[in-house]
């Protein structure tokens, strides 16, 4: 453009005499400079839609472990052009669900956010919290549902949040996920709507924190039966299993459990399966349910025209089944690897209908993980590998006994979650024992237990300040109203007792390395290998809007994303 009115500003030159010329200078200057102003409003616009990709219990090493069996236009064009962060952790214990989703989008530790496991103990109620549970029953449409869900135990903010506030209500929020926890929590206490899986209808739903009445494009959507089709499908292997998935154990690997009562190799018949629970909720063990969230996020953005005024949207979607079909049957099983390969092909339509609906310059977009998982501890044994189950009630019971001998028969522990002892503080009180003493006695009783490496105790996480190492994680997971009075550590490769074949929740590598990726608007293709974390993901986005970023923010952002 400037070359242009350089040649028409030389031609004048020739054919007007010097008045003309000065006038003609000086218009042509003008003109530059509006086309100059022009051209940096646009660089300086922020993207139309910001999607947020959570890709639950997805531990990094999985992108290197299937690179090789991936399509062209999934991971690999996202990663080949987009920006890659590889070495982005979660930083504390307990990485489980809930915990790593508050921590994504609020850009802080549950050490400020207060999600600190997906369930604890209140002491004051007596009760037992889900991080995102509101009442077992929930009211839509005057019909009356089961499970209702609010983000009102987030004690900050979230990118959702500021984003409603800096544009005075008028950005739209949408979460979406199979799991009611991941749509809640990643949506903040602002959203618009999150909608999640209901197991009875297999339609999509929502909570009476958000409306009374579902949406229309909703109700239609439940309508067209996308859960009928998915359930009476067969999940059958993309690929012959005897030549493919040279990246995973054998389909009949006894390190799996697999649909109880039914079977753990190739193929399911989803039919059977819907009939025999009378609802849907295996349709989130298969890869299936990746498929209808990412149907159902394309509606949302159609429907709810995301992406199409002067003010950022954001729609967050977390792709569930990972995580549900993972504590089944492993993160080295055939049915994972299967699992992945379809969830490439979701990405690879998910991102060229966002190109052709808005586009990829408009739409800034990252892929993370909430956290990993841990291998099977039977198969990490098998490989002569430090691994094992640890019984907490076991141990609580042991150590109730202990404590009765040690001071007086009582009921010492009132409640343990997430390797989290809670003590009867009316004992305490009633016994006259002191408190901190008790904690320390506690703590060195439970290290004696197999597969525990460190117990840590309460009023020693309070009083000092960790740096680094395990006891930093564990502090950056301790909420002083919510934790309990001895957190424990378990040893690399063991998982307490919980019924699956594997589960997440230390702070090792495997369940807090994960993926981050960005793409999409001004980010370049790049490879980051310093260290960064998933707190630094909603600073990242609040400095590319010009948005506060959310409140209790500890997060730095990335700036070597953007060209």
């Amino acid at each position: 453009m400037e070359i242009f009115f350089i040649f028409v500003l030389m031609y004048s030159l020739k054919m007007l005499n010097r008045k003309h010329i000065i006038k003609s200078v000086l218009l042509i200057s003008f003109i530059l400079g509006f086309v100059n102003i022009q051209a940096q409003n646009q660089l300086n616009k922020p993207p139309k839609l910001v999607v947020g990709i959570v890709i639950e219990e997805m531990r990094y090493e999985m992108l290197l472990r299937y690179w090789n069996s991936f399509g062209e236009n999934g991971f690999k064009k996202i990663i080949n052009e987009g920006s890659f962060c590889t070495q982005t952790y979660h930083n504390y214990l307990i990485t489980q669900n809930g915990v790593g989703q508050a921590s994504i989008v609020s850009g802080t530790n549950p050490s400020y956010h207060g999600i600190i496991s997906d369930t604890w103990y209140n002491r004051l109620t007596g009760e037992t919290i889900g991080c995102a549970d509101e009442s077992k029953f929930n009211l839509m449409d005057g019909i009356i549902q089961m499970g209702n869900y609010t983000p009102k135990n987030m004690m900050t903010s979230t990118l959702g949040d500021e984003l409603k506030l800096a544009t005075n209500d008028s950005s739209k929020v949408i979460s979406i996920s199979l799991n009611p926890v991941s749509s809640v929590i990643s949506g903040g206490k602002l959203a618009d709507y999150a909608f999640w899986l209901n197991n009875h209808d297999g339609g999509w739903i929502t909570g009476n924190y958000y409306t009374d009445t579902l949406p229309a494009w909703v109700k239609n959507f439940n309508a067209k039966g996308f859960q009928d089709v998915y359930m009476r499908k067969n999940w059958a292997s993309m690929y012959s299993l005897a030549n493919n998935y040279k990246n995973s154990l054998p389909d009949n690997s006894n390190f799996e459990i697999g649909f109880r009562n039914y079977r753990y190799t190739f193929p399911y018949d989803l039919s059977y399966l819907r009939n025999r629970s009378g609802n849907f909720k295996y349709l989130k063990y298969t890869p299936f349910g990746n498929t209808y969230t990412k149907d159902f996020a394309v509606s949302a953005i159609v429907e709810e025209n995301l992406g199409k005024d002067d003010f950022t949207d954001f729609l967050s979607v977390s792709f569930s089944a990972t995580n549900y079909s993972g504590e089944l049957f492993g993160p080295r099983s055939v049915e994972m690897e299967d699992l992945f390969l379809r969830l490439d092909q979701d990405l690879e339509h998910f991102i060229r209908f966002i190109d052709d609906e808005i586009g990829l310059e408009s739409t800034l977009i990252y892929i993370t993980s909430d956290r990993g998982v841990s291998d099977v501890p039977e198969y990490l044994i098998s490989k002569k590998q430090n691994a094992g189950v640890f019984d907490g009630e076991k141990a609580v019971t042991l150590l109730n006994s202990y404590l009765s001998i040690l001071y007086q028969n009582g009921e010492w522990i009132k409640s343990y979650y997430s390797r989290q002892i809670y003590f009867n503080q009316q004992l305490v009180d009633e016994s006259g024992v002191n408190l901190n003493e008790l904690q320390d006695k506690v703590a060195n009783f439970l290290v004696q237990f197999n597969g525990v490496a460190n117990a840590l105790p309460a009023h020693i996480i309070n009083s000092t300040n960790f740096e680094s190492g395990i006891n930093q994680k564990i502090q950056n997971g301790f909420h002083q109203k919510r934790s309990g009075d001895v957190i424990l550590n378990l040893e690399t490769g063991w998982i307490e007792k919980n019924g699956n074949v594997t589960k997440s929740g230390s702070g090792y590598e495997y369940d807090t390395h994960v993926p981050l990726i960005w793409y999409g608007w001004k980010v370049k293709s790049s490879r980051i290998d310093r260290a960064t974390e998933v707190v630094d993901i909603a600073p990242t986005i609040s400095w590319i809007l010009k948005i506060t970023a959310p409140n209790a923010s500890i997060g730095n952002p990335v700036f070597e994303i953007i060209e």
